[in-house]
């Protein structure tokens, strides 16, 4: 038997799925990712908590420098990493493979993000 909130989710489904046949006319919210960005970031917190945090705890300064303070770009991260300048290791393919470097600098620029958004809404 059908409960009442399943039957409206339904019925909400039907309708806007069918909708009044019109296109969208307003723009998508702004601030809203991409499914895929979003599961990058994931796997790129999943691969920098594995290999990058005992030196850089939250991208702060550890054993490493800190990294929420320097404005590299994505290409420069994964350099970074592939090279292992000064005392830091360099991640070799073996290691770490393309994705996994590509989604770690997703992660570090969305971390240096997010902490330079919670020092300004500190300020």
């Amino acid at each position: 038997m059908k409960t009442p909130v399943t039957l409206a989710f339904a019925s909400l489904w039907l309708v806007m799925s069918v909708g009044c046949g019109s296109q969208q006319s307003s723009p998508p919210i702004a601030g809203a990712e991409p499914v895929l960005e979003t599961a990058q970031k994931k796997h790129g917190e999943v691969m920098f908590m594995r290999n990058c945090n005992q030196c850089h705890p939250g991208g702060a300064g550890g054993l490493g420098p800190a990294l929420n303070n320097k404005p590299a770009p994505k290409g420069a991260i994964a350099l970074v990493i592939r090279t292992g300048p000064g005392d830091m290791p360099a991640f070799g393919k073996e290691e770490l493979s393309s994705d996994d470097v590509d989604a770690i600098a997703a992660y570090v620029v969305a971390l240096r993000s997010a902490e330079s958004d919670a020092q300004a809404s500190a300020r």
